[in-house]
């Protein structure tokens, strides 16, 4: 991936984006038993995350 630059505003996590060699996408497929927490899934969504979204639900709700 691509290396850090400025933290988002909205959250001050850093974006990055996926690494390319020839066009190509370097990554990998994990299964789901090794994403730790849902932050390795935050989602695009702008300044407001939807009101419905909580701790409890959000996973089922994405």
């Amino acid at each position: 991936f691509s290396p850090f630059t400025e933290p988002e505003p909205d959250h001050l996590m850093y974006k990055v984006n996926r690494s390319l060699k020839d066009r190509d996408r370097l990554s990998s497929i994990i299964p789901v038993a090794n994403i730790r927490r849902s932050v390795h899934l935050l989602p695009k969504f702008g300044p407001v995350a939807p009101a419905q979204w909580k701790s409890t639900n959000v996973l089922d709700k994405c």
